[in-house]
Parts: C-alpha cells; sequence; structure tokens
C-alpha cells in the first residue's frame, strides 16, 4: 500500500487482520503484517498471528512466565493448549499441567507434551494440587470465562498469576472475586485479548510474531497443523470446534 515502509510486492509475509482473514484477497494493517523469515513454510506460519502469538503473548506478556514455572491450561487439547505446550520448552521449559473437557482428549494433551492431564470434574482440585505437590501452579491460563475462576483462585500457588482469555463456554460472565481472596493468596488475576492489542497495541503483537517465526526459522519450535484444503470445507472444522471436538491447530489453503 501507499506510504508502508519495509514490506515489497512479492514478499511472503503473514498478518493479524481484524478480520475477514477467511478469503482470496485479504487487507491487513502494515503494523500487523510481518515477512515470513527463510526457510519458514506457509503452512506453519499461517499458524503463527493468531494461535502462537497468542500463546507468545500469554506466556509472556500476561503471564510473565518465567522457566522453571509450573503452567496450568485449560482446553488443553485445543489450538492454543497445543501451541503454549510447544512455546514452553522455547523459552526456557517449565512443567506443564493441563484440563480437557472430555476424558478422551486427554490423551491428545499428553501426545503435544503435557506433564499431566486431568478431565474437568469434581475430583479436578484434588488432582491439580496433587500433581503440584499441594503447590498449585504458578500461571494458570483460562479461557473458560469465569466458569472455572473458583477453581483457578484454589489451585494457584502463592504469588501466582491467573489469565482470564476467553469465553470458550459461551456462558454469563459472573462477578470478579473479591480483592480479599487475591491480597490473601498474593496472586494476579489478569485479562487478555488478542484482537484487544491490536487494535490498541499493534507494535506488541508484531514483535510476538516475529518472535515465533523466528524460533520456527532457528528450529527450537515446531507446530503440526492440520490442513483443510478449501474455504467449503471450513464449516465443518467450525462445528467440530463448537463441539468441543477439535483438536490442535487449523489452517486453511485458500486459493
Amino acid at each position: 500500500g501507499e506510504g508502508v515502509a519495509g514490506l515489497a510486492v512479492g514478499d511472503r509475509v503473514v498478518a493479524a487482520p481484524v478480520g475477514g482473514g477467511l478469503a482470496e484477497a485479504v487487507v491487513a494493517e502494515a503494523a500487523l503484517t510481518v515477512p515470513v523469515p527463510p526457510g519458514v513454510g506457509l503452512r506453519q506460519a499461517g499458524a503463527v498471528p493468531l494461535g502462537l502469538t497468542t500463546a507468545m503473548l500469554l506466556l509472556t506478556d500476561a503471564g510473565r512466565f518465567t522457566a522453571g514455572d509450573t503452567v496450568l491450561v485449560h482446553s488443553a487439547s485445543g489450538g492454543i493448549g497445543a501451541a503454549i505446550a510447544r512455546l514452553v520448552p522455547a523459552l526456557g521449559g517449565g512443567r506443564l499441567i493441563g484440563t480437557v473437557g472430555r476424558p478422551e482428549k486427554a490423551e491428545e494433551a499428553l501426545k503435544a507434551g503435557y506433564d499431566a492431564v486431568f478431565p474437568r470434574g469434581e475430583a479436578l482440585r484434588e488432582a491439580v494440587l496433587g500433581a503440584t505437590a499441594g503447590r498449585g501452579a504458578d500461571l494458570l491460563l483460562d479461557p473458560l470465562g469465569t466458569e472455572a475462576l473458583g477453581l483457578d483462585l484454589d489451585v494457584t500457588a502463592p504469588g501466582g498469576r491467573i489469565v482470564l482469555f476467553g469465553n470458550a463456554g459461551g456462558g454469563t460472565i459472573d462477578a470478579l472475586p473479591p480483592a480479599g481472596r487475591l491480597l490473601a493468596g498474593n496472586l494476579t488475576l489478569t485479562g487478555f485479548s488478542h484482537r484487544g492489542l491490536a487494535a490498541g497495541a499493534p507494535a506488541k503483537v508484531a514483535r510476538a510474531i516475529r518472535r515465533v517465526l523466528d524460533l520456527l526459522a532457528d528450529g527450537r519450535l515446531d507446530l503440526p497443523v492440520t490442513e483443510i484444503p478449501g474455504l467449503a470445507e471450513v464449516p465443518a472444522a467450525h462445528d467440530l470446534m463448537a463441539e468441543g471436538a477439535g483438536v490442535g491447530k487449523y489452517v486453511v489453503r485458500v486459493g
């Protein structure tokens, strides 16, 4: 586009469009468009601007991840959960605990790199505390709205961080816990929105995209993706995700 610097016609790029990304032609903001380095295929690069970048920002920006942290991730078998499992070792390593909505999805999360995976249910609190020797997780990443917030507070270690980044269940967002609960546990409760950052702080999103692409180019990061062969097959993939049956990260081949 006119006035755009640092990009040229014909460059291989990835971008984080505000909307309408599933199309044969897309207009993207230059601030959110990043060249793909040599050695990174477009099939993998297509998973970077939303899935992998969201995971990177959740860990490093919102969650202040430090190497050696114990990280608990709800919906661990999904695309963001799989991306987090790949990024944690690349960022220095830590213990990964996941939860899943369906017991049969636990195996997928274990294959992705989680050390322990538990189905959500009545025994989850005890399972997580048992897996952390009673201490809890240093960082908890939760896309379930406030549905599991009471549990989150119970299983976060003193001084730990809880990041809410969605409302996958579609339920009502409840009131946040009383301040006394946070003060008593020295806990931090943070909200995160990729869309909000893209609109208000695009440079931060672009930096995260570049960081993930560099990890892919250096061979320090790999992310298997499931390729959808065309736009006509996209609704079926959305149906799978809506039913909670989707696994991992999907990319669509267009044109």
